[in-house]
């Protein structure tokens, strides 16, 4: 089984230290942060990549599959020097060290997409943003006991 925290902790904390700011789940309740930040949401929650294996070590079944999930990577600022500075430095975490950083949490980097403006009009002003998405894969593993038949009588 994939547990959310397996894949966010190491991104938020990789992330976050790479790039010195705190990084949130977009979208979530609580108060904004001061800019800038980076703002993360998964937008592919899961797709089955490749076939699914199959094992049994007595009765437990254990059948293992490549997950891979989308996410997009925004980075909020005050001004548009700062969330395209953010959001290049971002891009060079995962296209450099995040590939270690992940693979040490068993999780891998498959693309990291084009960088884009996102910026969003707020009431007189815009908040600037720019942004990509990051496609990463990671293995889910489920293991269950299952019956099995010791012996048949026929008559």
């Amino acid at each position: 089984m994939i547990k959310y925290d397996d894949i966010w902790i190491p991104l938020q904390n990789g992330l976050s230290n790479y790039t010195g700011i705190e990084v949130i789940q977009a979208e979530s309740i609580g108060k904004q942060p001061e800019y800038p930040f980076i703002s993360i949401k998964k937008t592919t929650i899961g797709q089955n990549v490749g076939q699914v294996a199959e094992s049994l070590t007595g009765n437990i079944k254990t059948i293992e599959q490549d997950v891979e999930s989308v996410f997009s990577i925004t980075c909020n600022a005050a001004t548009i020097e700062d969330a395209e500075d953010y959001t290049h430095k971002a891009r060079a975490y995962f296209l450099g060290k995040g590939h270690i950083d992940l693979s040490d949490k068993n999780i891998t980097v498959v693309d990291v997409l084009n960088a884009t403006n996102r910026d969003v009009f707020l009431t007189v002003a815009y908040e600037r943003r720019c942004g990509f998405d990051l496609r990463l894969r990671v293995r889910g593993q489920e293991s269950y006991e299952i019956d099995v038949i010791e012996r048949v009588t026929i008559n």
